[in-house]
């Protein structure tokens, strides 16, 4: 339950230093932190972009630079109370000098930043990756952390790890907060490429599609991010959030069948066994490589892994040490987003 002093807390207004504004989960944090009275202040490539200009027209203030620009990162850092690091290059394709570039670099450079304005707390946005795709188990932030040799995960993985060691150094308070897959307003990847892959009949179950599938709305992870920026006292702590904390997530069919009704399209009923879903994978994969392809494949190694994990990320802790509660369950957030996602698309 909420007692009063958490929510007196999450609506104080508050200077707040972000970077990844533009971003899905960023614009969210934007609009939610907006609403509560905080002043925000971000970095943007480019200002003159539609989705920062209305940022800019509901009071964010706007510095134009990116995660190598030191000075840039100094004026958005100067004055907060709180640096909100949100920005990553996020994805299952790309060369790993540009993951480590933008997640391991620019990490270190918000960091130093943030220390430098004397910005009390930090916030990572963080990833589920960092447990590295465990195979099975109820997955709590007890879990050690591990790289796997996949460019997106090893960078977040080494992102948060650098954010907690040097923010130690420098006298920050960091929180990490590890969301999995997101959906909601704003949403470019899953929702998107769901009803695409649902339309052009590519929705592949794999086994049955009976493993659970960890999903999150965007609301959640903005909401346990604000909290965790009010308090000083889970500084090196890290947390899940989950649409489920007490139940078991919908499983990847469920899923698939709630997105196919809601956009009015037929539902999933491809499947395939893990070895031969493994084996079109990776054939997919290197002639993507090969075809030096921009977008990733529609079914690769690093896809299948996701859809046939039996994980759970346990979001016990951050209902327990930050009093949040989740609004919505699952399959409830994914009808009403695939609703909006099919009417838009």
């Amino acid at each position: 339950m909420w007692d009063v002093r958490r929510r007196v807390d999450i609506l104080a207004p508050m200077k707040t230093a972000l970077t990844g504004i533009t971003s899905g989960i960023g614009m969210r944090y934007a609009e939610l932190a907006l609403e509560r009275g905080h002043t925000l202040t971000a970095l943007v490539r480019d200002p003159e972009r539609a989705d920062a200009r209305g940022l800019a027209a509901r009071g964010v203030r706007l510095v134009r630079g990116d995660l190598d620009d030191q000075a840039a990162l100094a004026e958005v850092a100067a004055g907060a109370e709180v640096f909100v690091h949100m920005a990553a290059h996020v994805g299952d394709w790309g060369a790993l000098e540009q993951f480590e570039r933008v997640n391991v670099g620019g990490t270190r450079n918000a960091i130093e930043a943030a220390a430098g304005a004397k910005v009390p707390r930090f916030v990572q946005l963080s990833s589920s990756a960092v447990y590295g795709r465990p195979d099975h188990g109820r997955v709590t932030e007890a879990w050690p952390t591990r790289k796997i040799g996949i460019p997106y995960e090893d960078t977040k993985t080494d992102a948060e790890r650098l954010a907690f060691a040097r923010g130690a150094e420098l006298g920050l308070k960091v929180v990490a907060v590890r969301p999995p897959i997101v959906y909601g307003p704003y949403d470019k990847n899953f929702m998107p490429r769901a009803i695409e892959a649902l339309r052009h009949r590519r929705f592949l179950l794999v086994d049955g599609g009976r493993a659970p599938l960890n999903v999150v709305w965007v609301d959640h992870v903005v909401e346990v991010m604000l909290l965790a920026a009010q308090r000083d006292d889970v500084a090196g702590e890290a947390f899940n959030v989950m649409d489920e904390v007490d139940g078991r997530p919908p499983s990847v069919r469920e899923v698939g069948e709630t997105i196919a009704r809601e956009a009015g399209l037929r539902a999933p009923t491809f499947s395939l066994p893990f070895p031969v879903a493994m084996a079109v994978g990776h054939v997919l994969e290197k002639a993507w490589v090969l075809g030096r392809a921009r977008k990733p494949p529609p079914i690769s190694p690093f896809v299948i892994r996701l859809l046939t994990r039996d994980v759970i990320y346990d979001a016990s802790k951050a209902a327990r040490l930050l009093g949040w509660k989740p609004k919505m369950r699952a399959l409830e957030g994914v009808a009403r987003f695939a609703r909006e996602a099919a009417a838009a698309s």
